[in-house]
């Protein structure tokens, strides 16, 4: 991962707008996320009793950037949310249904929904391509890797009401992964 990171940072430190910097590393990530070894067994795991894990796998001293591990549990999903930064998202594992909304006449309309398989790359940018709903609608575990703007584990965000686009505002902060037990077998731990 440290050439991935290495790429990310040089395009981080030279593109200043936030739509030619996601475009910059989708190509980066594409090419992370085809890889299917590089991710260390401790930012595979779920959390039973959250429908996601959210992992920070790197953060330079200076919080520019974070890479981070999402694992969503079956049949699970984020509330509706934005991000208040650009964001690039990789599928790693499973299949994802994302959920694009905007805000109009106030109220959330979805304006796409994309299935995202192994290998997809998406971004989101405020103010116009920020809020998402992220969907397992699959009976085992899947896995997207993710880099932010900042450090999106301490972003004050938002999550949106679906009915009357009503803004609550939230910090996700990040899971621990070395106070996880190791997972197995995801039928025998689900039971």
């Amino acid at each position: 991962m440290g050439d991935f990171v290495d790429a990310v940072e040089s395009v981080i430190r030279h593109v200043q707008e936030s739509k030619d910097t996601v475009l910059a590393i989708e190509p980066l990530l594409r090419s992370l996320v085809t890889d299917p070894d590089w991710l260390n067994e401790k930012y595979r795991r779920a959390i039973s009793a959250k429908a996601y894990a959210q992992y920070l796998l790197y953060r330079p001293a200076d919080r520019a950037f974070s890479v981070v591990s999402f694992v969503w549990n079956p049949g699970q999903g984020s509330p509706i949310h934005d991000h208040c930064t650009w964001g690039v998202i990789g599928q790693y594992e499973g299949e994802e249904e994302e959920s694009r909304f905007r805000i109009l006449d106030n109220r959330l309309e979805r304006i796409a929904v994309v299935l995202a398989r192994p290998g997809d790359v998406s971004h989101v940018y405020p103010p116009s391509r920020d809020i998402h709903q992220i969907t397992n609608r699959s009976a085992t575990p899947t896995i997207s890797i993710h880099i932010y703007g900042g450090d999106i584990g301490s972003q004050r965000r938002h999550t949106y009401d679906p009915n009357t686009a009503a803004m609550q505002e939230f910090i996700s902060g990040y899971d621990a992964p070395d106070l996880l037990p190791p997972r197995t077998d995801w039928k025998a731990q689900e039971a």
